[in-house]
């Protein structure tokens, strides 16, 4: 069998990393779709890549096989159901959609038409997270009854903004909570179980020029009877990470690291991660150490360098290998998997989030 074919929409995350993980997981990238012409041509050109067009028609009517879109969050619900309609298999980058009726619509669209979809969560494939769930899911811990999380970012916090026109907008897809919090909301419902209710807030941006948010709090009940907290916000003159998976009988504990700290009546260590769960995260692909690449013409800005180093970028070997595996094999599954159906969850708890303040009440996740 000969290497799927697929076009990349998106010149910049699309670039300093989906064209790289896909070549590296067994893909060939013929396509390469920007707005500008100019730069899509050199970084086209950069990559050895054929066809540098501005058309997304083109591509969609094109022989690929796979599509990746990584554009702003409000292209993703047309590009996508272009693309599913034309009966090609799909990467979408997070959030999924502005909102959940757009997320069920994909979701509903890409299952009639058997393609396969996922979601762009490569936080799934780092070994914590995946060690995490599956000591919660063998009962390591016992039932799971309290989660906290938090991330902080200092993206936004110079008085000066460095980053696109789209992502200071509630209307263009911006804002911590969904360009952050899309990741840490999949992750508890990938570790610990569904969301069941939200309460909580986001915190607007206006003193920066925002209508989008720069930070969220939220209080959570979970379907399995778990509660919690998660907040974050990217004004942070530091960066930190943690969460902390409380059970019946023992605890985890997670950070900046690839380590898991469990904690038991017998003490505090960290949890070993087996072979086999290494092995399912590379989802059918190579193992991959690689140099980072540098576009010529990138330019050294925070949100730049934020989404083109190396770190994670094995990671999203392992999702493209899994995409390229289920592309070639229809009944491929792989747990880290992360399917458009994920994305519409993480689109409900984000949509309760935003209400809860608005309405002033608890959300529940329809």
């Amino acid at each position: 069998m000969g290497k799927p074919t697929a076009a990349v929409i998106g010149t910049n995350i699309g670039c300093t990393l989906h064209i790289r993980a896909l070549r590296a997981s067994g893909f060939e990238v013929t396509t390469l779709v920007g707005q500008n012409a100019e730069k899509t041509a050199a970084r086209a050109k950069h990559f050895g890549i054929a066809n540098a067009i501005t058309s997304f028609e083109a591509a969609v009517d094109s022989d690929v096989d796979a599509i990746v879109v990584a554009t702003p969050p409000q292209t993703h619900f047309p590009f996508a159901m272009k693309a599913i309609a034309a009966g090609k298999h799909l990467i979408c980058e997070k959030a999924m959609t502005l909102d959940v009726g757009e997320a069920r619509e994909m979701r509903d669209a890409a299952s009639v038409a058997g393609v396969a979809n996922m979601i762009s969560h490569e936080f799934r494939w780092f070994r914590q997270n995946a060690l995490a769930r599956r000591l919660v899911l063998e009962g390591a811990i016992g039932a799971p009854i309290h989660v906290v999380a938090q991330f902080d970012h200092t993206l936004c916090a110079p008085a000066e903004l460095d980053v696109p026109g789209w992502w200071t907008t509630r209307e263009g897809g911006g804002g911590w909570l969904r360009n952050y919090n899309a990741h840490g909301i999949d992750l508890l419902r990938y570790m610990v179980g569904e969301f069941g209710a939200i309460s909580g807030a986001v915190h607007p941006g206006t003193d920066r020029g925002m209508t989008a948010d720069d930070g969220y709090a939220f209080a959570f009940v979970m379907e399995n009877g778990a509660q919690g907290a998660m907040t974050g916000t990217c004004r942070s003159w530091e960066p930190f990470s943690s969460t902390r998976i409380t059970g019946t009988s023992g605890g985890l504990s997670l950070g900046w690291t690839q380590e898991v700290t469990k904690s038991d009546a017998n003490g505090i260590a960290p949890a070993e991660v087996p072979a086999d769960l290494l092995e399912e995260l590379r989802g059918g692909g190579p193992a991959i150490d690689a140099p980072h690449e540098r576009l010529p013409d990138m330019e050294e800005t925070p949100y730049v360098q934020a989404h083109s180093s190396d770190y994670g970028f094995a990671e999203m070997v392992g999702l493209t290998s899994a995409f390229r595996s289920w592309v070639n094999d229809p009944a491929y599954r792989n747990p880290a998997i992360a399917t458009f159906a994920d994305g519409l969850a993480h689109v409900q708890v984000i949509d309760a989030a935003e209400r809860s303040r608005q309405e002033g009440r608890w959300i529940d996740i329809a």
